[in-house]
């Protein structure tokens, strides 16, 4: 039996029973204070633990961030290739302004240029129609006995300018209208025919290419010629080519066509 009469006594039974030790200090720690070494194992694990974590953290943080700083380079490359594109395409647009700028100023003298040729070539076509007409014209007045012997009557005369002017002028003031008087008087042709013993008029009117207006004028003449003189009129068109609608007239036999070679046309 173990006597205790001193601490050394109490110390050396504490030394000597590991039990009572640990009872002694449970007794005097308490149990918190006694996990506590566990605890601070826990915790060291713990730290441990984390202090890996946050080293990869910081390698990913690291990385993170030298991506970033590359991305913020790229990001500035970008900005300074954007801004010089904005700039190239500036340049490129005030250049396409210009060029269109020349471009519809060289139209509008085009265009303009253009419509100087079309006068000129409208100009040159009626002239040269006039002309045309005039050389028809000259022909049906040399086969004046042609037409008339072509439509079954034997040639008389030519009316002159002077008698179809004395007829418009006696009809003035009455019910036809002056312009188509003047029409009148202005007659292409106008052949005096017989047909045995009777008196007949043929109206021509004569054009490098005859329209329907032609054989407008030409009946309407003939029917001023039969009122004028109470003679029968017939109307006739002489010209190289007819359109659709003298076409049809024709074939109807409401007038008379005279040909005209083209040769007859071409100066001598």
């Amino acid at each position: 039996m173990t006597t205790i009469n001193s601490q050394e006594d109490f110390l050396r039974a504490l030394t000597d029973n590991p039990q009572w030790k640990a009872a002694v200090r449970a007794q005097i720690l308490g149990e918190e204070l006694l996990q506590l070494p566990v605890r601070f194992d826990a915790l060291m694990e713990r730290m441990t633990l984390f202090i890996a974590e946050m080293t990869v953290f910081v390698a990913d943080q690291k990385q993170f961030n030298a991506g970033m700083s590359a991305f913020v380079a790229d990001q500035k490359q970008f900005n300074a290739n954007q801004e010089q594109f904005n700039t190239e395409q500036r340049q490129f647009n005030a250049d396409m302004k210009l060029f269109v700028d020349n471009q519809e100023q060289f139209n509008a003298r085009t265009d303009a240029h253009f419509v100087r040729i079309d006068r000129r070539l409208d100009t040159m076509t009626n002239d040269l129609g006039q002309v045309k007409g005039g050389y028809a014209r000259t022909v049906a007045v040399d086969n004046a006995a042609v037409i008339a012997l072509d439509m079954g009557f034997q040639y008389t005369r030519t009316l002159s300018r002077l008698e179809l002017a004395l007829m418009a002028q006696r009809a003035r003031g009455g019910d036809i209208p002056s312009n188509e008087l003047e029409s009148f008087r202005n007659a292409d042709l106008i052949i005096e025919a017989k047909d045995g013993a009777e008196i007949h008029y043929i109206t021509v009117e004569a054009s490098f290419t005859t329209d329907y207006r032609d054989t407008v004028r030409a009946q309407r003449n003939a029917r001023f010629l039969t009122r004028f003189t109470g003679y029968p009129a017939h109307a006739a068109i002489a010209s190289v080519r007819n359109d659709h609608a003298v076409e049809a007239q024709i074939a109807s036999g409401a007038i008379h066509w005279h040909r005209i070679a083209q040769r007859d046309l071409d100066p001598q």
